[in-house]
């Protein structure tokens, strides 16, 4: 599993993107794969910055990368409170026009549609967030 920390602040979006592209280039992973694993793991590690890291002193943020079998493992771990997004964070609001909608949620909800598996963890004093995605290639 290839660990890359990453600057607890926006800026980490940058590195994801960075990271992400390198990672796919070597397991040769198809564009669409990419742009989804990009999507929720870009939604994932806003909600960390925005949301969890401003309340600890020493704000940590990590993204894991791995190929097992067939699938993509990506984890986004960060050391803030705990906080399970798939059961705690506000259920999307998909049936209202953009203009009418509340803010939350949309970025957890994507991450459940995109993904083929997605758990949270926590673990000591972090939480953690792994998906699992099917990547298309044969072991």
């Amino acid at each position: 599993m290839k660990r890359i920390p990453l600057t607890p602040d926006l800026s980490s979006i940058t590195e994801l993107e960075q990271a992400l592209g390198e990672f796919a280039g070597v397991h040769e992973l198809d564009r669409g794969l990419q742009n989804r694993l990009n999507l929720m793991l870009e939604e994932l590690i806003t909600n960390s910055v925005n949301y969890s890291l401003p309340s600890v002193s020493g704000p940590e943020l990590e993204l894991r990368l791995s190929l097992e079998d067939t699938f993509v493992v990506a984890q986004v771990e960060d050391n803030g409170p705990a906080f399970d997004p798939f059961t705690e964070a506000p259920e999307a609001d998909i049936t209202s026009t953009l203009a009418d909608r509340p803010i939350g949620g949309l970025g957890v909800f994507l991450t459940k549609k995109f993904s083929d598996e997605y758990t949270y963890e926590r673990i000591g004093e972090r939480n953690r967030v792994t998906l699992r995605c099917r990547s298309g290639k044969t072991p």
